[in-house]
């Protein structure tokens, strides 16, 4: 199977790769907290607010990792999570741990991920289990240049039989 057609064959999970995205966004928001000591987040379609020591505000959240989470994004991955409605929800470090953690295991156990697994093996892409998976076999290693201005000559001339 080519390139262009596994790609293709990976069409059908796009919603399951943005699902993990957003899942992944509160991940990091979790890490976050916990690096800046933050206890509380109020989360609405418009804005994060972390407090802890400080009070932090913003529409998106950088981390110290450079991880952007938008307020948008956070807010809808919750309402999925909390399962109601509210203009703002507010949840506890250890409750959006607790939050992330359900989740993961909800998509560990999802329909979406057995049949992205099924298309991994259909394309040949899936991966090897570790007790049969058999060693790479190494390339030959390539010889090193010890001239490192030289230019490459090209393919070395045949020796003449003379």
């Amino acid at each position: 199977m080519d390139t262009l057609k596994k790609a293709g064959a990976m069409l059908a999970h796009l919603d399951l790769f943005s699902q993990m995205r957003d899942l992944r966004s509160l991940l990091q928001l979790a890490a976050h907290m916990e690096e800046r000591g933050d206890r509380v987040t109020l989360i609405s379609p418009e804005q994060i607010t972390l407090v802890g020591a400080q009070m932090h505000t913003e529409a998106v959240v950088t981390t110290t990792k450079g991880a952007t989470i938008q307020a948008a994004t956070a807010y809808a991955v919750l309402h999925g999570l909390k399962g109601h409605d509210a203009p703002e929800y507010a949840v506890t470090r250890e409750e959006l741990a607790a939050l992330n953690a359900r989740a993961v295991a909800e998509l560990e156990a999802s329909d979406a991920l057995r049949a992205f697994e099924q298309t991994l093996a259909r394309i040949g892409a899936a991966p090897a289990p570790a007790a049969e998976a058999a060693p790479a076999a190494e390339r030959p290693a390539r010889p090193r240049r010890t001239d490192p201005d030289a230019t490459p000559s090209g393919p070395a001339p045949a020796p003449s039989a003379a």
